[in-house]
């Protein structure tokens, strides 16, 4: 379903060009035009490559049938992705953000914060997805990025705010509405123009994933736990948020200073005394 609408939009978004014309007059020229116009609206490069990519395949398609001959897109280069990105947020931010937040938004940030939920996955749930009794909130394979259906331990705040929130719930399946009382179908403009009036700035939605996941590692969670957490298919995602766990580190290496052995005296006064002194350290210690 997830891919339904990304191609959905992908497709929208293409037709605002490329309607009306043939395909072969769909050339690389006109698709580095496309680009520019989708930069200078203010979309990622990443948006743009799946945008992109989704156009590439359907003159791929297009081949397949016998419709045309050749893949103008193969000749375009896209944008370099920056997946290294480690924006979150500061509890000084989330505070703003917080106090900033509509009452119907409060509830999907707060639910992020504390689950790491994607987007796309905060707006797959259902009552159906929460466990009140064991107090777990579940992500179902379709719409899980990974294919797999992925259960997360709900915190004492997230339990409450759900349970308030399931007190006030129309007859709707989906967790989260908007003013109206209708599920919603995306946050990415009201995210958006919350953030500026909380004056934070450079943040996306996707960036309380990180943040989830920081303030984990921060804590001294292992990686692997929060791999387990965040659904990804292998450590090597995990491991951008190894270098934060600074703290861990020391309380590892700090240890050493418990072992209980005396620490030696390297040099003593007197240079001959000294040097004799170091000599029979490295001797016993290698």
């Amino acid at each position: 379903p997830r891919s339904v609408v990304r191609h959905q939009s992908a497709f929208q978004n293409l037709k605002q060009v490329f309607a009306g014309k043939r395909l072969a007059d769909i050339s690389p020229f006109l698709i580095e035009r496309y680009k520019r116009l989708r930069k200078e609206e203010g979309r990622s490069g990443a948006t743009i490559n799946r945008e992109l990519a989704f156009l590439k395949n359907l003159f791929t398609m297009a081949i397949a049938w016998g419709k045309t001959c050749e893949n103008p897109v193969k000749q375009v280069r896209l944008f370099r992705e920056d997946n290294g990105r480690m924006r979150f947020l500061t509890e000084e931010e989330e505070a703003r953000l917080f106090a900033a937040c509509s009452p119907s938004l409060q509830p999907v940030v707060l639910t992020a914060l504390h689950t790491g939920f994607r987007k796309s996955e905060l707006l797959s749930l259902t009552w159906q997805d929460v466990d009140f009794q064991r107090r777990m909130i579940t992500v179902q394979a379709a719409y899980a990025k990974n294919g797999e259906t992925r259960s997360v331990p709900m915190t004492a705040t997230v339990t409450a705010t759900l349970r308030a929130l399931q007190s006030t719930a129309v007859s709707t399946e989906a967790v989260f509405l908007t003013h109206r009382g209708a599920p919603y179908r995306n946050f990415r403009k009201v995210f958006i123009d919350t953030c500026r009036r909380a004056a934070v700035t450079d943040m996306t939605f996707h960036d309380l994933r990180h943040t989830f996941a920081s303030r984990l590692v921060m804590a001294g969670v292992d990686l692997p736990t929060v791999k387990e957490l965040l659904g990804h298919k292998s450590i090597a995602m995990t491991m951008r948020y190894a270098h934060l766990s600074h703290g861990h580190k020391q309380s590892a290496i700090a240890m050493l200073d418990q072992r209980g052995e005396k620490v030696p005296t390297i040099f003593t006064t007197g240079r001959k005394a000294g040097d004799r002194t170091s000599l029979q350290v490295l001797e016993r210690h290698g």
